[in-house]
């Protein structure tokens, strides 16, 4: 890459940079600022760039000419139409997922619309979703299966055809349809209708159909294999004891209508399986656990119903498979830090994985996409002390040239790094944690950050608030608890009917912590969000000896209230989902906050989004009624249009400064 170009891409992504930290306010608008640019990707020849930027109203796509270093065009759908998402087609045009601001809240939402566009801007489409029809009609969604003016997904981009891709139209029913979608005109082909509701597609690399994946109203996993011009009439699967060779009933009743044969299903918790593509010699790869208690990667022949271990890390889950058009070509552990592994097929897109990751060792590599001869190659580069830097790799000038920065707003210096600490709790079971330290200051107050889910975990890497929080002058402690993800099925399923019991290693890790000198114990509080901020509730219910306050940010705090309340229980196999998480009611009466309330002597600051549907306002609201009821000061910061968790840059600026403000009233800092 030449020199002019460098300039030119570095100065229209990299706004400002700040060597030091002068103030919570500075601080805030650093680290509660959203990234600027969400996604780059390389056209099919390599010769252009879109990279997907944020401005002060919208969400663009600006299309870049890397060898005359020019601006070519920008792509602006305008705030009602934001964009959300893109990709190329073809070298000569682009296909954008559109979400729509309806004002009802902070968020976006996606309302099924799809966008085709030339590189130049010209010959612009709204080639699905709702006003992509001449007669359209606002909400209606059964349509004919011709008619693309229904909500629609993009489900394989279909690489090696110019003229279409592949979406999944919705109904109302939920059964959805997949069909071809042409990108020039917008007229759709039928393929057929998943036998499941809300399914997972499932292709091999060159888009053609294999299967298809979806969970049941028992929450358990169910896979279907595709198996085209099977007979009308054939066996429901579920009739079938033995649950092989049983087939579902074709969508309509004639013999050219594709059929599904019933393959695999898993219950909750038992891991279930992750279809990852096809090797070279057409068999299956697939994550899954085969009676392990971590999940390995495998070679799965169909025709034999055999597997073949490729792969299982001793300690830890896969956390991801990358693949191409050519198959599967590199697997990711994350024990710690992440670890990249990569398959033996030939593959060129691995070769260029390859060499970024033999360039940025100790960081997070992603291949964000790669030209179709894979000479050229897109990869965003991030770590504990970096946010993330977009790079492009160019195999013939064996060059690696940095194209811009992931946040613009953020300080790329004197950011805090992240240390892995291992230990054990107080039953022997391994947990692993992640300390920061307090940035230029020693015996610094401690928070505590509990991670939502509880079936989630957290990641070495750049996090906005652990270095805000580092940049206030704050050690920060985040933990893999039992119940958190990526570390086996036993440690994952520990937390199921033991919300609170698993706490206990959220104090472990301060007990610990404090017997190496990291940190001090009568110098903590804690702050989570969802699952993290009942953690940050019952956490000091439990133990108010180890907290000195505590915030929670859309917490969990009556878990009865899910099973009428909140959008789990409306989702298929939700309520089956709560009655395995949580136990029957009194067991959840003796895991909820609300019931305790008079065991809060800990300084508490409740934050929260009045149109949060995971964790209903309403719970919050009842909480807050509670504590007055039993004299209990508290402060609050509850925003209007909010969801679960913060969207908004302003609302996440004041929140940063509001928590700051909090903990320092209360931590010698």
């Amino acid at each position: 890459m030449n020199n002019c170009l460098k300039i030119f891409i570095t100065s229209f992504l990299i706004a400002y940079s700040y060597s030091v930290f002068s103030n919570t306010e500075e601080n805030a608008k650093q680290f509660g600022s959203l990234p600027d640019v969400s996604n780059v990707l390389i056209s099919p020849n390599g010769k252009y760039v879109g990279v997907q930027q944020k401005t002060e109203e919208t969400i663009i796509v600006k299309i870049i000419d890397l060898e005359k270093a020019q601006l070519l065009s920008v792509h602006d759908f305008g705030r009602k139409g934001q964009i959300t998402d893109f990709f190329w087609a073809t070298n000569e045009r682009l296909v954008f997922t559109v979400a729509r601001d309806f004002g009802r809240t902070t968020e976006l939402y996606n309302a099924g619309q799809l966008v085709a566009a030339d590189i130049d801007g010209k010959r612009t489409k709204l080639i699905a979703g709702y006003g992509s029809a001449s007669d359209t009609r606002q909400g209606k969604m059964n349509k004919a299966k011709t008619d693309p003016d229904r909500p629609a997904v993009i489900v394989h981009r279909l690489p090696n055809d110019q003229n279409n891709i592949l979406v999944s139209f919705y109904d109302n029913a939920g059964y959805n349809e997949l069909s071809k979608l042409n990108i020039k005109t917008g007229k759709v082909k039928y393929i057929t209708r998943s036998p499941v509701v809300f399914p997972g597609w499932i292709f091999d690399s060159e888009g053609d159909l294999m299967g298809v994946g979806s969970s049941s109203r028992e929450n358990a996993q169910e896979i279907f294999l595709y198996k085209p011009n099977l007979p009308a009439g054939s066996l429901d699967s579920r009739e079938c004891p033995s649950k092989t060779n049983c087939y579902i009933p074709p969508v309509r009743e004639d013999n050219k209508t594709p059929g599904w044969v019933f393959f695999k299903d898993y219950e909750f918790g038992t891991g279930g399986m992750s279809i990852e593509g096809f090797s070279s010699n057409g068999k299956m790869l697939v994550t899954e656990y085969m009676s392990s208690d971590r999940s390995g990667l495998y070679e799965y022949d169909l025709k034999s119903n055999s597997y073949e271990l490729l792969f299982r890390d001793p300690k830890v889950d896969i956390t991801a498979v990358r693949s191409s058009t050519e198959g599967p070509y590199k697997i990711r552990i994350d024990n710690g830090k992440p670890e990249y592994l990569f398959l033996s097929d030939a593959n060129k897109q691995k070769d260029l994985s390859i060499k970024a990751n033999n360039a940025f060792p100790n960081s997070a590599v992603a291949l964000t996409s790669a030209s179709t001869d894979r000479t050229r190659g897109v990869v965003r580069v991030s770590s504990d002390i970096n946010p993330g830097i977009y790079y492009l790799i160019d195999e013939e000038k064996n060059q690696i040239s940095p194209l811009g920065r992931y946040w613009s707003k953020t300080s790329y210096s004197n950011l805090a790094p992240m240390q892995v600490i291992d230990f054990k709790n107080r039953h022997g079971d391994d947990i692993q944690s992640y300390f920061t330290k307090a940035v230029g200051k020693n015996n610094a107050p401690t928070i505590v950050m509990p991670h939502g889910g509880p079936w989630a975990r957290d990641y070495w890497g750049f996090h906005p608030e652990v270095q805000f929080l580092a940049a206030e002058g704050f050690n920060v402690i985040q933990n893999n608890i039992r119940g958190s993800t990526g570390y086996g099925l036993k440690h994952t399923d520990h937390v199921r009917g033991n919300f609170a019991e698993v706490l206990t290693d959220m104090f472990d890790s301060i007990e610990f912590l404090d017997s190496q000198g990291l940190v001090n114990k009568d110098q903590v509080c804690v702050y989570g969000g969802s699952y993290g901020g009942y953690a940050a509730t019952q956490g000091p219910m439990m133990r108010p000896d180890l907290f000195k306050c505590a915030i929670s940010e859309a917490g969990l705090y009556d878990i009865n209230a899910q099973y009428s309340s909140g959008d789990i229980r409306r989702n298929r196999g939700g309520k089956k989902f709560l009655e395995d998480s949580f136990g029957d009611g009194k067991k959840a009466d003796d895991m909820s906050p609300i019931n305790y309330v008079n065991k809060l002597k800990t300084p508490f600051m409740i934050i929260h989004g009045k149109k949060d549907i995971r964790t209903p306002f309403k719970e919050a609201e009842a909480f807050m009624k509670a504590m007055d009821k039993n004299g209990i000061e508290y402060e609050k910061m509850i925003i209007e249009k909010e969801t679960h968790g913060f969207s908004k840059e302003e609302n996440r600026i004041e929140k940063m400064k509001r928590i700051s403000s909090f903990f320092n009233k209360y931590l010698d800092a």
